[in-house]
């Protein structure tokens, strides 16, 4: 028996395939419009995508991955094991095609026509969080302590200087320090910097409890989870999908289907002989259990692309963005990159690199411009997608979902989502 708020005079029932932080959050704001939700994933609900991030949300983050710069820093970067960024070179079409589009993105111009959709997406899901933070059910250690972006280099520090003017033009708070004032923000360490920009509006939260929280709450809601399934095939008829086909040989009926897979989503459409252009994007991240010292607040160590987040009483170091295709194995070279730069930024804060078994990573959906595929898969009428969300899908989750339930149920969205379009490439 469903015990959501039923709002409709109608029974919906939706499956979602994915049960990250997109396809929990958006299981969350189907049940509360009195759809009966079915959450399947190929894994147990134990780890993840969405565990082991460095949990910030962060409005200061509204521009696309894929700018004006950003394809040339990249290639420097691929020649280097400990580098942030790297592509694994290989013969793939779809591989070649995601590079190419991504180039074409890094214009200017549609640069900017992304920036005000990305700023209002993350208004949106920050606001969406604090809501969730109301619910008594719901604990998992929401902050607002803001995001300090360190520079090292003086020209990183002006790039960044510069970014602050934006955000400060889009109605965000931004506040730039000289090496000399950071330690009126981080108090606990002393840092190694050319500057520092600080965001106060930031926030950040620990994304393991959130992810129990809201699988705990939705099952006591009603919502079935259906763990350790494979998508293997779907069944059409009449421009819509009537089942879904999983390894166990079931075939499920199925009324609405979202599709939530993060880096796997691409695989799974093929499926249905479709292609959308995705690269996973592996990161890594440790986690370090009662430190004696630990920065003070959510940090990005900007020339090194390393996000350093204290969680209650642990500290959460994480980086890289590696396209592996789904390849499991951990780089030590990469992991050793993002150990070595924490000494580099705090002179007093060393670490060791831990042992592989300690290393968490997983992988992040990424899309050619950087901006995510929400909304009907042309050529059927019952599948919504929502994926693509890079670095940003813990921050944008409760966004994300709420508009995928707004779709699903036909009213106007709370944001223009032209640009989200899943068959722009």
């Amino acid at each position: 028996m469903r015990m959501g708020f039923k709002l409709f005079d109608f029974d919906m029932k939706v499956h979602i395939i994915g049960g990250g932080i997109i396809g929990l959050c958006t299981a969350y704001y189907l049940q509360q419009e009195g759809a009966e939700v079915v959450l399947v994933d190929k894994d147990d609900w134990k780890d993840g995508c969405s565990h082991g991030n460095a949990g910030m949300i962060v409005p200061s983050h509204f521009i696309p991955l894929a700018a004006p710069g950003v394809m040339a820093q990249g290639i420097r970067w691929m020649f280097s094991n400990s580098s942030p960024f790297y592509i694994r070179p290989r013969l793939d079409l779809s591989l070649i095609q995601w590079i190419w589009q991504f180039y074409r993105s890094c214009r200017p111009e549609k640069v900017e026509r992304a920036i005000p959709v990305l700023r209002d997406f993350n208004w949106l899901s920050q606001q969406l969080y604090k809501e969730l933070n109301t619910n008594p059910e719901l604990e998992f250690a929401y902050e607002d302590k803001g995001l300090l972006m360190l520079c090292q280099k003086k020209s990183t520090f002006e790039e960044e200087v510069r970014h602050a003017e934006k955000a400060v033009e889009l109605g965000l708070k931004a506040e730039v320090f000289s090496a000399s004032q950071i330690h009126q923000v981080e108090q606990n360490l002393p840092t190694n910097a050319e500057g520092a920009v600080y965001y106060p509006g930031d926030a950040h939260l620990h994304p393991n409890q959130l992810m129990e929280q809201l699988r705990k709450y939705l099952l006591q809601q009603g919502v079935q989870f259906i763990p350790s399934t494979y998508i293997t095939g779907f069944a059409e008829r009449g421009g819509s999908i009537s089942h879904i086909k999983t390894q166990k040989g079931e075939r499920i009926e199925v009324e609405q289907l979202v599709l939530a897979a993060g880096s796997w989503s691409a695989r799974v459409l093929k499926a249905l002989q479709l292609k959308m252009l995705l690269q996973d994007g592996k990161g890594y991240s440790l986690t370090l259990q009662n430190p004696d010292r630990r920065p003070s607040v959510p940090t990005i160590l900007t020339e090194a692309k390393v996000a350093v987040t204290p969680m209650g009483t642990d500290l959460r170091i994480g980086g890289t963005l590696e396209i592996s295709n789904l390849d499991p194995s951990i780089n030590m070279s990469r992991l050793r990159g993002i150990v070595a730069s924490m000494p580099r930024y705090y002179p007093d804060f060393e670490i060791e690199t831990p042992p592989q078994q300690a290393v968490w990573h997983g992988f992040r959906p990424c899309t050619p411009d950087g901006l995510p595929y929400i909304g009907r898969m042309p050529g059927f009428t019952n599948l919504t997608v929502a994926t693509g969300h890079a670095m940003m899908g813990l921050s944008l989750g409760p966004a994300s979902g709420k508009l995928v339930a707004e779709i699903i149920c036909n009213k106007k969205t709370s944001l223009e989502i032209k640009l989200f379009n899943p068959g722009r490439f």
